[in-house]
């Protein structure tokens, strides 16, 4: 009976796989493995709240004023220059910065309160073309300086800086209105250091306390390239 028959029982796939097999095992045949870099996919829950989606915009938000020597204004536009940069990995989406945005809707109100209206998203869709918006939310933050600081060895005399702060960010799909959030409070402790250059510590310590959970989320829709392996035949043959 011809393994081509109809009767036969073997599965085509099954077939193809040991013609393959014999054809890597025959006398002659070299093979190379390369190994390579290829896109990773997003996280299974994101990927609904990504279909269709080729241009993705960024913003962030807070209805915090600057206070004392930390000023929000500027650590929320590092923070979203950061977010622009690392989204632009997303493979066949084109990341619209915030900066742009703002550019764009001028006459559009885009604080914390207005940003998620139905006319606002319907701006974004109609003048900036976005098909979906990675918004992140500032809520509180809370700095306030101790006189004792954690070390390994126990708590030691000298002043330290605890900073607690709530972040949401969302993703939301413009066309569809399905929108993912994650959300929580966030704490950073540090001893209180000497400034240099200028350097702010509340600032640096806040941009610190804010890219952890930004870095959960980045690793969910941007992950990085897995490393891959092919093997391939280089007899010439």
């Amino acid at each position: 009976m011809s393994l081509l028959s109809p009767h036969c029982r073997w599965p085509a796939r099954a077939l193809i796989a040991l013609l393959l097999l014999a054809a890597g095992c025959a006398p002659g045949v070299a093979t190379r493995k390369v190994e390579f870099a290829a896109p990773a996919p997003p996280d299974p829950a994101l990927r609904p709240f990504l279909e269709g989606v080729s241009r993705l915009g960024v913003m962030c938000v807070t209805t915090i004023k600057p206070f004392r020597e930390l000023d929000t204004e500027k650590v929320i536009a590092r923070l979203s220059s950061g977010l622009s940069r690392s989204l632009a990995n997303i493979p066949g989406t084109t990341v619209i910065s915030q900066d742009e945005i703002t550019w764009q809707l001028k006459e559009v109100v885009l604080d914390s309160a207005e940003v998620v209206t139905a006319a606002t998203r319907a701006a974004m869709v109609e003048v900036m073309k976005l098909d979906a918006l990675v918004l992140v939310e500032l809520s509180h933050v809370e700095a306030r300086t101790t006189p004792m600081t954690p070390t390994p060895y126990g708590l030691a005399a000298s002043p330290g800086l605890d900073l607690a702060v709530g972040l949401k960010v969302s993703l939301l799909n413009l066309h569809t209105n399905k929108a993912w959030q994650q959300a929580g409070q966030h704490r950073d402790w540090k001893p209180v250091q000497v400034q240099l250059f200028g350097e702010d510590q509340g600032e640096r310590q806040l941009l610190l306390a804010l890219s952890r959970p930004l870095e959960l989320f980045l690793a969910k829709i941007a992950p990085p390239p897995r490393r891959q392996e092919r093997w391939f035949e280089v007899s010439g043959n």
